[in-house]
């Protein structure tokens, strides 16, 4: 059987009844939330799982693990976690994008497209991670401090300019792609940001 850990702590388990993977997970959700927490992370055997490698793994037997680390935190930790991480990729994603942007207007269509490929798969945590915040608040995991409700997002139109953006590429017209990079994506990104901003200093219990 594998060793347990949670939250950097060997778990006394017995972990003999459980036939694979995913029952582990179930129990340690069920736990978790009896105590308050949330999982957060979990590590098998070195590897961070997502949600498709925990569908993927999910019938393994645990007798093939070696470790299985879990992060666990309160609601409170997460959302200021949350928001402090997608506020760091924004700021990160604005240099991406410039540079990606002068790429394209100078003609280096190649380096542009690094640049543009990188930006995605940030935009896509950003955006995952504004969802998570935003689903907090409407499950009541997030509850702002008393007589205050949380600002109003920025316009659902994210989803519009990044079709503009895909449209673009498609037609290989970098010109176009600079275009929306500078005057629609980072506009959209600067709302979002403004709107975390607003939440980060908020009360939460």
């Amino acid at each position: 059987m594998p060793r347990l850990l949670i939250d950097g702590n060997e778990a006394q388990w017995e972990l003999s009844g459980l036939p694979d993977l995913s029952a582990l997970m179930l129990r340690l959700y069920q736990d978790s939330a009896d105590s308050g927490r949330v999982v957060c992370r979990v590590e098998v055997d070195g590897r961070e799982l997502d949600a498709a490698g925990e569908k993927e793994l999910a019938d393994t037997p645990l007798a093939g693990f070696t470790e299985v680390s879990v992060t666990t935190g309160t609601a409170a930790e997460l959302y200021k976690s949350g928001i402090a991480g997608a506020l760091s990729l924004a700021e990160a994603m604005r240099t991406d994008i410039g540079r990606a942007s002068a790429s394209f207007r100078q003609g280096d269509f190649e380096g542009g497209m690094s640049m543009y490929m990188a930006c995605v798969s940030s935009m896509e945590t950003f955006f995952q991670l504004c969802g998570a915040i935003l689903g907090g608040f409407q499950a009541g995991c997030f509850i702002m401090g008393e007589g205050t409700a949380p600002p109003e997002p920025p316009s659902t139109d994210t989803a519009e300019i990044l079709n503009r953006l895909l449209e673009a590429q498609r037609g290989e017209d970098w010109t176009l792609m600079a275009d929306v990079l500078e005057y629609e994506v980072v506009p959209n990104l600067d709302g979002w940001s403004r709107f975390l901003g607003e939440l980060q200093g908020a009360q939460t219990k």
